[in-house]
């Protein structure tokens, strides 16, 4: 079907609750907004273009997930083959790229931006966009390597070692240790009196 007469005909889901449709519509919404698909022309157009995809998908045999899922994992499908025709990937290669870096490559090059109505777009991918989203692939770096750390005990030096052995004589002369914060509880109403007197 031509592209232009599928943006315009009206979508009328033939399965499913209205409440479900709307439900889904409300999730894919808020899923293209966090790509930063600011723009409520490109918004609802691809809205529409997913929700029609599901539901041709799932016409003739019940849905093996709730709407909302679906919605999404069509989404992840569509973005799945958008950044494997803009990084020119062939089908089913084995490449280390995944959708995350195509991700990350479409915010480092400010493409939500430059590039507003371009997100999922199935027409001709324009080559300075292309040419962007490589370079930020490059800028990336490589991927994160998972390592394993052993934890240590901190050495604090022997400053605890002196407090423990302080502590602990003092819990073994129970004079001395009163004595001790008198001296300590003395100490600080000296210092209170000689300040409010010497202000």
């Amino acid at each position: 079907m031509d592209l232009l007469l599928e943006a315009i005909e009206p979508f009328v889901p033939t399965w499913g609750a209205p409440e479900e449709w709307n439900s889904a519509y409300e999730k894919l919404e808020s899923y293209l907004r966090a790509h930063e698909v600011d723009s409520n022309l490109h918004r609802a157009h691809l809205i529409t273009m997913i929700l029609r995809r599901v539901s041709r998908r799932w016409e003739n045999q019940p849905p093996p997930a709730p709407l909302s899922t679906l919605v999404i994992e069509e989404t992840n499908r569509l973005l799945d083959e958008w950044f494997s025709r803009i990084m020119e990937l062939p089908a089913g290669s084995s490449s280390n790229f995944t959708a995350a870096d195509g991700r990350v490559a479409l915010f480092l090059c400010d493409a939500p931006l430059r590039w507003p109505y371009a997100f999922l777009e199935p027409r001709q991918i324009p080559e300075d966009f292309k040419a962007a989203m490589s370079k930020s692939l490059m800028r990336a770096g490589p991927e994160l390597q998972i390592s394993n750390m052993v934890p240590r005990p901190i050495d604090l030096g022997l400053l605890p070692e002196l407090a423990d052995d302080t502590l602990d004589a003092l819990n073994r002369m129970p004079l001395i240790k009163a004595l001790v914060g008198w001296l300590i509880f003395l100490a600080i109403l000296t210092v209170l009196f000689w300040k409010t007197r010497n202000p």
